[in-house]
């Protein structure tokens, strides 16, 4: 079942002044591969359009009759990974969508912002979980959003987030609100089947980088501090 919200697709604003419909190469594409298509958006290669989708970046034409699955690099400026970048973007873009209620701990002296897409359930969840205060006395404010586990259902996830007592231990600047939390979380739930987030817990770095799996908060920082200073364009993160 899928949780994401319309408000949340993103189409490209130029398809019009192109002689491309977003919307109709969106839904030839849906049916065409049967994967759901959340942004559509030009390359700089005329003619190739870039799809955010679930499963990755794709890539076709205006019509939908050839994809490609890969990774593009512009030559001309120093092989840029345009694949990577897009990557970011589409993650930006989803996490610019959560609106103002959220789970968050703001850090007082904030010196990053980082967002964590978790399961309550799974035990290297928890412990990321209780390491989060070590994170916001150092700096770091962190968002929470929820994934949904492999044999969790909306229902359960509804339960765990939307109960007040269940993060008593955290010091939260923002928690879900009790009205309408079910409707919240299910458009939160979405987001995180946008970026197809499966490794758990993952954190969504500033600079749109996807981090997989356990971080210390040791290890969080050392990454955290090196994506300030200037980096290969042709590397990542994740």
């Amino acid at each position: 079942m899928k949780y994401l919200l319309l408000g949340m697709m993103l189409l490209g604003s130029f398809a019009a002044s192109a002689g491309m419909d977003p919307q109709q190469l969106k839904q030839t594409i849906e049916q065409r591969l049967g994967v759901q298509v959340y942004l559509v958006d030009e390359t700089p290669m005329p003619g190739l359009y870039m799809l955010g989708t679930a499963q990755g970046l794709l890539y076709t034409d205006a019509r939908g009759d050839y994809v490609l699955q890969g990774t593009m690099l512009d030559l001309a400026h120093d092989m840029k990974n345009l694949t990577m970048l897009g990557l970011r973007q589409q993650r930006q873009l989803a996490l610019a969508q959560i609106g103002e209620r959220r789970v968050q701990l703001r850090a007082e002296q904030e010196r990053h912002r980082v967002t964590l897409f978790t399961d309550l359930a799974c035990s290297s969840c928890r412990t990321t979980l209780a390491e989060l205060p070590v994170l916001q006395a150092r700096g770091v404010s962190v968002q929470l959003l929820p994934v949904l586990g492999t044999f969790a259902d909306l229902a359960e996830a509804q339960a765990r987030w939307c109960d007040p007592r269940q993060f008593d231990a955290l010091d939260l600047s923002d928690r879900l609100p009790e009205t309408g939390c079910n409707e919240i979380l299910a458009h939160h739930i979405g987001l995180s089947q946008w970026l197809g987030i499966k490794a758990l817990p993952s954190w969504v770095l500033p600079n749109g980088d996807l981090v997989r799996g356990y971080q210390s908060p040791e290890q969080l920082l050392k990454i955290l501090d090196h994506i300030n200073a200037p980096a290969n364009p042709s590397s990542s993160a994740s």
